[in-house]
């Protein structure tokens, strides 16, 4: 939007961000005043990041309060900037949504009181609009009478957001559609996927409980067992490059690695050093282990992720995307995605009686409001779930984190991801 005179923007910083990146992205101010305690300070460089990667550039001007500014602090603080923004001929625009209380009475205090009086706006993030202060005529006019966010979201993605709250790094994931028609096959036949799992993973399958190879040379040696599945889940895995069919006419893991797991072997018995050994040894295992976690569970996220893209409420939908930089322990996370201005996360578990799902409820929580703030939306996608009482105690504790529970039967409902009263 080009506006003239240009816009200075005067800013609240608090630990929420969005409500300071969304102004932002709306009005492309040329210059920003950020107002911050020596606690909330990083987060504007959050802010100018989550800016940037929207491409919007601005200059920024940063003023500091004291640890608990008072209404009289904050509001000759704001006073001033507004001054400073008339002397460069700019419009002020007042955001009094952030901070603490007493600093957003002040902010609205100097904005009703200056001469002439300034334009404020609130962001109400719940109902996703500006709210006028009305201490000013002009918002109306500056928004085209539209005081929605729906001009935002186009520029607004994951990686946005995610820098909004300082995570500025998130991978895009993998393509989950390759593996769709699998997936699927899997929910419509719950015979055939607990076979699957059984073949693997039972106390006969190749990996008895669960128990997968940790060495070269168990991975070598499995690669040459015949899977005993049901024949259409095999072929669809070979479909979907998850499995190969053997010169002997069985279906087993892939061996494209086959080579490099033998130097790995071949080191390892002539006990000679293998540089970067354990980065070699992932690379060597990754296809071998990515079809074996996708047969006995990873196949969930894909239904899931398909079932979000179908509700048609989600933007940037992301499979397996990985948070923050790698070499320094990024998380992989099972899907995210953007609703209206917030970050999606989606955990998604095979499940059973025997699953630590309830622990998992904090981790999960806490793990996506490192990615989109406190206000993000959170789904817990499980399979198998627990049975009576258990699960009863899961569900309760998760309407306490905001989580939403979702099993196979709700995949299939129409409303399974919308938000609670839309």
């Amino acid at each position: 939007m080009n506006i003239t005179p240009p816009i200075t923007l005067i800013q609240l910083i608090s630990e929420q961000t969005m409500q300071n990146l969304l102004p932002i992205l709306r009005f492309r101010p040329s210059h920003v005043v950020h107002l911050s305690t020596r606690r909330t300070a990083a987060r504007s460089n959050d802010i100018v990041k989550a800016a940037n990667q929207c491409g919007v550039t601005f200059q920024l001007e940063q003023i500091r309060l004291s640890d608990m500014p008072t209404i009289a602090e904050t509001s000759r603080a704001v006073g001033r900037a507004i001054d400073a923004a008339h002397d460069r001929k700019h419009t002020p625009l007042v955001n009094f949504t952030g901070g603490t209380k007493l600093m957003s009475i002040g902010a609205y205090s100097a904005a009703a009181s200056s001469s002439p009086p300034t334009i404020s706006f609130y962001v109400d993030t719940d109902d996703e609009r500006f709210v006028d202060g009305g201490t000013a005529e002009g918002l109306k006019q500056l928004l085209d009478g539209d005081y929605s966010f729906t001009q935002l979201h186009d520029c607004l993605n994951v990686a946005a957001i995610a820098a909004a709250h300082g995570q500025y790094h998130v991978s895009d994931g993998r393509d989950w559609r390759p593996f769709a028609q699998l997936a699927q096959y899997f929910l419509d036949n719950p015979d055939k996927e607990q076979a699957t799992y059984d073949a693997l993973f039972g106390e006969n399958g190749i990996f008895p409980r669960g128990t997968t190879p940790n060495s070269p040379e168990q991975w070598l040696e499995s690669l040459d067992r015949s899977l005993n599945l049901p024949p259409d889940v095999a072929k669809h895995a070979a479909d979907a490059g998850l499995l190969r069919l053997a010169s002997d006419g069985r279906y087993k893991l892939p061996d494209d690695a086959r080579t490099s797991l033998q130097s790995l072997v071949d080191a390892r018995a002539q006990g000679e050093s293998v540089q970067n050994y354990d980065r070699q040894r992932i690379a060597a295992t990754e296809t071998c282990q990515f079809s074996v976690t996708f047969l006995t569970g990873g196949w969930w996220e894909v239904a899931v992720a398909h079932a979000a893209h179908s509700s048609g409420l989600f933007r940037d939908l992301r499979w397996s995307a990985t948070v923050g930089p790698i070499a320094r322990g990024g998380l992989e996370e099972d899907i995210l995605a953007v609703d209206g201005v917030q970050i999606v996360c989606i955990s998604c578990k095979r499940g059973g009686n025997k699953t630590r799902l309830l622990p998992h409820l904090e981790e999960f929580g806490a793990r996506a409001r490192r990615v989109g703030g406190n206000f993000t939306r959170r789904f817990l996608a499980i399979y198998v779930p627990p049975k009576g009482q258990t699960f009863g105690a899961l569900r309760r504790r998760a309407d306490e984190l905001g989580i939403v529970i979702l099993t196979r039967a709700d995949l299939n409902k129409q409303n399974a991801f919308a938000r609670p009263g839309r």
